[in-house]
């Protein structure tokens, strides 16, 4: 089965080169993978249009993992964009995508680009995707509309699946965080049992005559 990936849904203009090897990859954990990392760039305008996927393996999937996982997404963005503009980039929700812009930029400033985050599963991993429009020269007029904006907007995950159902351990310490006064007490109870049977089965000393 096919890993979800982000398909643009829009071509882009002629003149645009693809340049994702020119892209260094942000670092990400160990047992994570990129599963796509493709770029192009206009070398009439600077602007870069790059996208990327990424797949890490988890127990199944509940949804108190999503705020964390969509954080995670964002940070991924932010530190791939950061080698396309060459300086660090917070985001700021803006219509429905994420306005980027430089760390530090005054309230109302105008940004540096546009992206869109998405999160998907295959059977065995979860997918945070993301695809992105930045420039490299910085443009101070606030109406700025960049060419590859329109292909962010066009964008959308394809191939995806429905999560994976979580596992056993998962379940138990997802029902534990939502019971805590109940997981106390029946985690009083166990280590009480345990003591008990350990009291109950240790070997007893032999008698001496």
């Amino acid at each position: 089965m096919l890993a979800p990936s982000v398909a643009l849904h829009r071509e882009l203009p002629p003149g645009w080169v693809e340049v994702a090897a020119e892209v260094p990859r942000p670092p990400i954990g160990s047992s994570s993978t990129f599963t796509q990392w493709q770029a192009w760039r206009s070398p009439a305008t600077n602007e870069t249009l790059l996208v990327g996927c990424v797949a890490t393996p988890i127990p199944g999937w509940v949804d108190d993992m999503r705020p964390t996982v969509e954080a995670r997404t964002v940070n991924v963005m932010n530190a791939s964009v950061e080698r396309v503009v060459g300086a660090p980039i917070e985001t700021r929700d803006w219509a429905g995508d994420f306005g980027l812009r430089l760390v530090g930029a005054p309230e109302g400033s105008p940004g540096i680009g546009i992206g869109r985050t998405f999160v998907g599963w295959d059977e065995h991993n979860v997918l945070t995707c993301f695809v992105s429009c930045a420039s490299s020269k910085h443009d101070n007029r606030a109406d700025v509309q960049r060419i590859c904006d329109s292909n962010v907007r066009a964008s959308r995950l394809d191939d995806g699946m429905a999560p994976p159902p979580p596992g056993v351990a998962l379940r138990a310490v997802t029902w534990a965080v939502h019971h805590p006064a109940t997981s106390v007490r029946w985690a009083g109870v166990v280590v009480f049992a345990l003591g008990a049977v350990a009291v109950a089965s240790r070997r007893k000393p032999r008698s001496r005559i």
